[in-house]
C-alpha cells in the first residue's frame, strides 16, 4: 500500500514539474533607440547605408511603415519609457524645467519606467546610453527601476567633451564616475561594450529587459577614419539624386506604395548644381561621415547580436528597434556656438559639425519636413521587430503604432499586470495599445479607440485613420491631409473637409485639456535662449547661386 502511494506521489510530482517546465519562459526583450536616424537611413527603409545588422532583423522580422514618435529626443525618451504622452510623463517641452507640472523637464513619479514595471515581472533590468529625461538629483535610471546602468549624454564621441562652461559630460555606471581617457574611445563602441558586458553579468535564471540607447547618429559629426572610408565618394552626386535613389528603393522593397506622393522639396535646400567645387566637397564629406557613424551602430548590433547567440539568449528574445525623432535640420554652424567650437575637420575630434537640412531632406525621403516638426518626417520612425518563430520573416505592415504603444507591448509579452498602485503612488494609466495584434498576427495596422497626438513647443498635430491635422507654431492654422493618398502631405484638403477639421481640433484640445498640455504662447517667455536659437538654425537662407553660407 505504502508503495503504491509512493508510486502516486512521485508520479504527481514529474507531472507538476513537467508542467512547470513546459510553462513558456518570459521572453528576454531589447528595446534598441537611434538618435536622429532619419525614416530612409537603413539599408531596410531604402538607405545605400551598410546596416547588414539591422536589414537581418528586419528580412527576419517585421517592418512598419508608419511608426511614430514625438519629434525631438527628451520628449520621446519620456513617452517611450513610460507609456505616457510626455506631458503626462513631466517632459512636455524638453528637459528644461518651465515651471509647471507637464512641463518640468524630468519623469514624475506617476508614470512607471519600462524597468520599474518589468522589475516586479523578475527582469534583470539593463540600460546602455542615452537618457535625458532626469532632473537635478531626479530621476535618473537606477533610481528608476534600472539593475545596471551606463549612462552617456550628446557630446563629442571621442572624448567627454566640453559642454557649458567648462563642464563636461558624465559617462556613469550604476550612478558612479565612469572617466574615459579622451582620444582613445569612440562612443557608440563604449555603448556597445557597456551593453554586451551587462548582458554577461546578468542573472542567468531571470529573464533581461535591455534599454540600449544609442547617441548615434546625433551630432556632432565624428567617425572612425576606417567607417569613413568605406563611403569616400558615395554623396558626390548630392541629395537630389540621392534622395531619388532612396525613392526607387523604398517603392521596390515595398516601404512606400507606387503611387504614392513623395513630399516637395523645401524652397531653401541648396541646389547642388550651383554648389562650387569645393562646396561640394565639403557636404559630400558631411555624409560620408554620417553614413560612417551608422554603420558603426549597426556594428554594435552585431556585436549584441553575436552575444545573444553564444548565449543562446536568441531563441527567446524580442527586439525592437526605432529613432527618436526624424532627421535634423539644424546646422551647428549657426547655433550652440558652433562656429566658435569648431576648430578641426569635419568628423576629427576638434569638429563641431551637423547633417543639416541639406541631407536630412533625403535622410526623411520620401516624408515632409524635419525633426521638431509634426510632418510626417519629423515623427516617422523606421521600425524593425525581430523574434524568432513569433514573428513572420519579411512581413511589411502599415502599423500606425505611437511610442505609447511600446510599454503595453512590452508588458503583454511579459504577462505583467499593470500596477494600480506603486509604492504609495497611484500611477497614470497607460496611453497606448499593444502592437501584439500586428506584430504576431493578421492586423495590418492598430485598431483605435481614439486619435493620436502631439504637441510639442506649439507645433501640433492629430492623426486619426487616414485624416492627420497639422498645425505649426507660431501659426494657429490647421492644415488637413489624407495620408491614405497622400504621405507626402502635398495637398493640404482642410477647406474641403471642414467637419473634419472641426471633429479633430475639438478632440484635440480635449486631449490637450486632460494631458495639461498649454498654449505655448504662455510658455514661450519662459523658453531656455539656446532652444529659441535652435528654431531659427533649422531655416536656411535661400541662396539661389550656392554661395554666402
Amino acid at each position: 500500500m505504502n508503495k503504491v502511494i509512493l508510486t502516486c506521489i512521485a508520479a504527481l510530482m514529474a507531472i507538476e514539474g513537467f508542467a512547470q517546465n513546459a510553462r513558456p519562459a518570459k521572453p528576454n526583450i531589447i528595446l534598441i533607440l537611434a538618435d536622429d536616424l532619419g525614416y530612409s537611413d537603413l539599408g531596410a527603409f531604402g538607405s545605400e547605408i551598410k546596416t547588414p545588422n539591422l536589414d537581418r532583423l528586419a528580412n527576419e522580422g517585421l517592418r512598419l511603415k508608419e511608426f511614430y514618435n514625438n519629434s525631438i529626443c527628451a520628449p520621446t525618451r519620456a513617452s517611450l519609457l513610460t507609456g505616457q504622452y510626455q506631458h503626462k510623463a513631466g517632459v512636455g517641452y524638453f528637459a528644461n524645467d518651465l515651471g509647471l507640472p507637464a512641463y518640468q523637464g524630468y519623469l514624475n513619479k506617476e508614470s512607471l519606467t519600462l524597468a520599474e514595471v518589468l522589475k516586479t515581472q523578475g527582469y534583470n533590468t539593463l540600460m546602455s546610453g542615452k537618457w535625458h529625461v532626469a532632473g537635478k538629483e531626479v530621476s535618473f535610471p537606477w533610481q528608476r527601476g534600472f539593475d545596471h546602468v551606463m549612462m552617456s549624454e550628446n557630446g563629442s564621441y571621442f572624448d567627454q567633451g566640453d559642454y557649458e562652461g567648462g563642464k563636461k559630460r558624465a559617462y556613469t555606471i550604476d550612478g558612479k564616475p565612469y572617466p574615459l581617457e579622451a582620444g582613445k574611445f569612440y562612443q557608440t563602441d563604449v555603448i556597445t561594450e557597456n551593453a554586451v558586458n551587462f548582458l554577461d553579468q546578468s542573472t542567468k535564471d531571470k529573464p533581461f529587459f535591455l534599454y540600449l540607447a544609442y547617441t548615434a547618429p546625433h551630432w556632432p559629426l565624428h567617425a572612425l577614419p576606417e567607417d569613413i572610408a568605406k563611403y569616400k565618394g558615395r554623396y558626390d552626386k548630392g541629395w537630389d539624386v540621392l534622395r531619388a535613389e532612396r525613392i526607387k528603393k523604398q517603392k521596390e522593397l515595398g516601404i512606400i506604395d507606387g503611387n504614392s506622393t513623395i513630399s516637395e522639396k523645401d524652397a531653401d535646400i541648396y541646389n547642388w548644381n550651383k554648389l562650387s567645387f569645393d562646396q561640394r566637397s565639403q557636404w559630400a564629406k558631411k555624409m560620408e561621415i554620417f553614413a560612417a557613424m551608422v554603420d558603426r551602430l549597426d556594428q554594435g548590433i552585431g556585436q549584441v547580436l553575436n552575444k545573444l547567440k553564444a548565449t543562446g539568449a536568441d531563441k527567446n528574445t524580442i527586439i525592437l528597434f526605432i529613432s527618436d525623432n526624424g532627421a535634423p535640420a539644424e546646422d551647428l554652424v549657426k547655433w550652440y556656438k558652433g562656429a566658435v567650437r569648431n576648430s578641426g575637420p569635419v568628423g576629427t575630434i576638434g569638429s563641431y559639425e551637423s547633417q543639416s537640412k541639406n541631407w536630412s531632406y533625403a535622410s526623411n525621403s520620401p516624408l515632409k519636413a524635419f525633426k521638431d516638426y509634426m510632418y510626417e518626417g519629423g515623427i516617422s520612425s523606421p521600425f524593425i521587430a525581430w523574434y524568432p518563430a513569433k514573428i513572420k520573416p519579411g512581413s511589411i505592415k502599415k502599423g500606425t503604432g505611437h511610442i505609447i504603444d511600446i510599454a503595453p507591448t512590452f508588458y503583454d509579452l511579459a504577462g505583467a499586470t499593470y500596477p494600480k498602485s506603486y509604492q504609495g503612488i497611484t500611477p497614470n494609466a497607460l496611453a497606448g495599445k499593444s502592437l501584439l495584434p500586428v506584430l504576431f498576427g493578421n492586423d495590418n495596422e492598430l485598431k483605435r479607440d481614439e486619435p493620436l497626438f502631439w504637441e510639442r513647443a506649439g507645433n501640433r498635430a492629430v492623426r486619426a485613420g487616414k485624416w492627420k491635422l497639422v498645425s505649426t507654431w507660431p501659426g494657429y492654422n490647421w492644415e488637413l491631409y489624407n495620408l491614405e493618398t497622400d504621405r507626402g502631405e502635398t495637398t493640404n484638403v482642410a477647406r474641403q473637409n471642414h467637419e473634419v477639421v472641426s471633429r479633430l481640433s475639438v478632440a484635440y484640445f480635449d486631449w490637450a485639456k486632460r494631458t495639461g498640455v498649454v498654449d505655448f504662447a504662455t510658455l514661450e517667455a519662459k523658453e531656455p535662449q539656446s532652444m529659441k536659437e535652435f528654431r531659427k538654425s533649422k531655416v536656411q537662407e535661400v541662396v539661389s547661386e550656392g554661395f554666402g553660407f
